[in-house]
């Protein structure tokens, strides 16, 4: 079956010992082991303990069929739960597990499957979603940009760390979208930000400006400055490292947004650098006087304009078959000129 999103973060705290086999799946591999570690520990407490987890692959149970019952049919020498952990299977996992559910062994084992992304076509994918109560799956998607700003907010209110909606804005682009690689930075940037504090927008460049984030901030900056020359040549790179367009638009958004607002209060009389230091989050100084000159090159009405442009980029680039890439070129580049 497949655990509806309501059930979840329930049935990760504390598995229902009716379901037997769960198949943890999905394009977001750092979920995917986040989950799989989780239904692990609360299964069992410690991964380590040799007398109640047994770790298999995918191979070693293709090799050996009868591996996998024997195993979910031993009992844990110390008593209680045991738990069975199965890696990088295979479709041909597939008869062996169906087996498996029809003559489950009467014990309390648990067989937990990290598997990767399983399209639709994928017979282990339908085994695990079928209407079978011993087994269910776990599918990791990548969040939306809603759902990983809420994902960001929790994981720095874990570490202690206060943090406004426009520093969890500004994290969400900038942090990489696996689970385990984002739960790693937030970790290292809690630690640099010290606990009980208020994380801003300098410590986030000062611990995680990486160079693909570094190059979104070039990027925007040079479209705003009217360089198309080098809007060129950093979307290059940035699609070199498989930036996605959309998070790509987005920092433009966010860019273009700022300079709507910092013109509006020129327009109400402050000059453009104060405008600017008024900006929240601040402005990194280092762009301060780039932001200023944009400032007054950029009328509310041509940020408007922009922005217009830039969510219908952003919309029609989730549509399926969109050249996500090319249209996000021509989009920027259209601004930069």
């Amino acid at each position: 079956m497949k655990l509806p999103p309501a059930r979840l973060a329930a049935f990760l705290a504390k598995p229902d010992p009716a379901v037997r086999v769960v198949v943890v799946y999905g394009p977001d591999a750092g979920l995917v082991r986040e989950r799989a570690r989780n239904l692990g520990t609360s299964a069992v407490g410690d991964l380590n303990d040799p007398f109640r987890v047994a770790a298999l692959t995918g191979a070693s149970v293709v090799e050996d069929p009868a591996r996998l019952f024997d195993e979910m049919a031993s009992l844990s020498l110390g008593g209680g739960k045991r738990l069975v952990r199965l890696q990088n299977p295979s479709e041909t996992l597939t008869p062996i597990l169906s087996r498996l559910l029809d003559s489950m062994p009467q014990t309390d084992s648990l067989l937990v499957i990290e598997a990767g992304d399983l399209d639709k076509r994928s017979k282990l994918r339908a085994l695990a979603e079928s209407e079978n109560a011993l087994i269910a799956s776990i599918p990791c998607y990548a969040e939306d940009a809603a759902a990983r700003q809420r994902t960001i907010a929790a994981l720095l209110e874990s570490e202690q760390i206060r943090a406004p909606r426009e520093i969890v804005a500004l994290l969400g682009d900038i942090l990489p979208s696996d689970r385990l690689a984002l739960r790693s930075e937030i970790e290292k940037f809690a630690l640099y930000v010290g606990k009980g504090n208020a994380a801003t927008a300098e410590d986030i460049h000062a611990v995680l400006q990486d160079a693909g984030a570094a190059e979104l901030d070039d990027l925007v900056f040079a479209v705003g400055a009217g360089e198309p020359k080098r809007v060129t040549h950093l979307l290059d790179r940035l699609f070199a490292e498989q930036t996605a367009p959309v998070a790509i638009l987005r920092a433009a958004q966010r860019h273009f947004l700022r300079l709507s607002w910092a013109r509006a209060q020129l327009d109400s009389g402050l000059s453009a650098t104060d405008a600017v230091k008024r900006l929240q989050p601040p402005v990194f100084w280092k762009h301060e006087s780039a932001m200023a000159a944009q400032v007054r090159r950029w009328s509310r009405a041509r940020s408007d304009t922009a922005l217009r442009r830039l969510y219908d980029a952003e919309a029609a680039v989730k549509r399926t078959g969109t050249p996500d890439e090319t249209l996000c070129a021509q989009t920027l580049l259209g601004l930069a000129a």
